[in-house]
């Protein structure tokens, strides 16, 4: 039989140009890593291709994708067939663990094998990080590069468009913390308050069965469901029809001056969606056109999203003096990507993301701003941490209110192969004086407690009023003197928070796109 129809001098010196590139884009390197493939099993009884001692190269193994458009690779037909069968495709999770993985060290990149790996390529890429190094990774994950894409890319989401939490002060029943602006649930009549008494027929103010979760958040459009709410706790029960569908995300649920004030309000819930780029620099545009001198910033819901969107909240609050020659916040990577290290800057012009190129390069507008207050909470992670920590490295003051923030100063960039989108942690976030977020979290400066009796920028709201006395009186209220806690003490009967949320806070997070530190830049 003939097996090797390139030459070997060809393949070896096809070798060095394949390994440099991140992808198999021709067919010369394909042939390259498949007959390298073959070569590498030949002789000591058929071993695998990387052994206990030696992980072949990630480009060995690549995907080879076949469509050169822009944002290809989510459907199977963009990539070629066998570059993409279940041995290749694992065989490059661990290679590409090998290489670019912070925790690579820690990994049990040698003791389990893909080539006798029985589970799918995902639960191989979570068996190698989140379930391999759990004392150190609880974030990196893997989905369907669609799934990705539409959140990074398009900026839309599938659901019935609100978020849910527990209120800690009342027992832990589960209410509405906010709607989607441009969700389904907004038509329904929906609202910050409620409580989630019921879906079809089952009770569920205390407790929320997985599949009804799923059926809220992770079903297909037009999924309907019947949900009985209180406006307010202790009220009368009625009933609202809501079918989950596609719509656009709004990240910038607010933003306003308070009444008889300059104190700037806004609350913005992700950085990982690009119109809320465009929605953070209209913000700034009226807040500086209306004479702000505090700010208050509610990232309370805020799970992360890209780096250079907040870069460009850091410049907006403090302005060029300040930020200028400064690092936003410095990437460091694994000891084998000491070359890739760099510095990503204050940001002080829009970016050219996804949908946004129309205006790119347009400055920013600044307040200048040398003290704010930012609402944070356990569900205030990663990208949002580094706003903060940030700001602190250049001397800004930060008051933090609420309670401590999740504790993730690790991030990544997003790696396709095959349709799947991978985002295993890359590297660490330091702001300019060398400092990383703790991984046990920023502590709170004033203690307090989400109020979801009040709409999110009322003065009256608990966390918005803590911020607005510390900045009257520059200490803490003495009604949020008792320190907020991330663990919830629930009503007898309550079922348990889920066990797999990073947090207590964060229990109704329903995707790992909602704690992201994403960088975008080229590697």
């Amino acid at each position: 039989m003939r097996m090797l129809a390139t030459p070997l001098k060809t393949l070896l010196a096809l070798r060095p140009a394949c390994l440099r590139s991140r992808s198999i884009r021709d067919a010369a390197c394909l042939c390259w890593a498949i007959h390298a493939a073959v070569l590498a099993g030949c002789g000591s009884g058929g071993s695998s291709i990387a052994t206990d001692t030696a992980i072949a190269p990630s480009a060995q193994f690549r995907g080879l994708l076949l469509n050169a458009a822009p944002g290809a690779g989510a459907l199977p037909g963009d990539w070629n067939a066998f570059s993409c069968i279940d041995n290749r495709q694992k065989n490059w999770v661990r290679s590409w663990l090998n290489e670019n993985y912070l925790f690579y060290r820690d990994a049990p990149l040698t003791s389990i094998s893909p080539d006798t790996y029985t589970d799918t390529v995902s639960k191989l890429f979570l068996d190698y990080t989140v379930r391999g190094v759990p004392s150190k990774d609880r974030y990196s994950f893997v989905l369907n590069q669609a799934a990705a894409d539409a959140v990074f890319q398009s900026g839309t989401a599938t659901n019935v468009g609100f978020t849910l939490r527990r209120d800690s002060g009342n027992g832990g029943i589960i209410r509405i913390a906010y709607v989607e602006p441009n969700g389904p649930a907004t038509a329904a009549g929906f609202s910050r308050g409620m409580v989630l008494a019921t879906i079809d027929g089952v009770d569920t103010s205390l407790s929320l069965p997985a599949v009804l979760s799923d059926k809220l958040f992770n079903s297909a459009p037009g999924t309907s469901s019947e949900i009985g709410v209180q406006d307010i706790l202790g009220g009368p029960l009625r009933t609202l029809s809501v079918s989950s569908a596609t719509f656009n995300t709004s990240p910038l649920i607010v933003d306003r001056v308070l009444p008889a004030t300059t104190t700037g309000y806004l609350a913005y819930n992700s950085f990982a969606t690009p119109i809320g780029e465009l929605q953070l620099a209209d913000a700034f545009k009226r807040f500086a056109a209306a004479g702000v001198t505090d700010l208050v910033v509610d990232l309370r819901y805020n799970g992360g999203g890209f780096i250079d969107i907040a870069a460009q909240l850091g410049f907006m609050v403090t302005g060029q003096l300040q930020t200028g020659g400064k690092v936003f916040e410095a990437l460091v990577y694994n000891d084998k990507r000491n070359a890739d290290r760099r510095n990503v800057a204050f940001r002080d012009t829009v970016s050219d993301l996804f949908g946004n190129g129309a205006r790119a390069g347009e400055p920013l507008s600044t307040l200048n701003l040398r003290r704010i207050a930012v609402l944070a909470s356990a569900s205030t992670c990663s990208a949002s941490e580094s706003f903060i920590n940030a700001l602190r490295g250049i001397d800004v003051e930060v008051v933090l209110v609420g309670a401590t923030t999740c504790g993730k100063p690790y991030g990544f960039a997003q790696s396709n192969n095959c349709t799947l989108a991978f985002f295993d942690l890359e590297f660490e976030g330091r702001n300019d004086k060398g400092a990383a977020t703790p991984v046990t979290g920023i502590p709170a400066t004033c203690a307090a407690t989400d109020d979801l009796d009040h709409a999110l920028g009322d003065p009256a709201e608990h966390m918005l009023a803590t911020a607005i006395a510390y900045q009257l009186t520059g200490r803490c209220p003495a009604a949020a003197a008792v320190a907020a806690s991330n663990r919830l003490v629930l009503r007898a009967g309550t079922a348990a928070p889920n066990s797999g949320a990073l947090n207590p806070e964060m229990e109704f997070t329903t995707g790992p796109l909602e704690t992201v530190k994403l960088y975008r830049g080229a590697r």
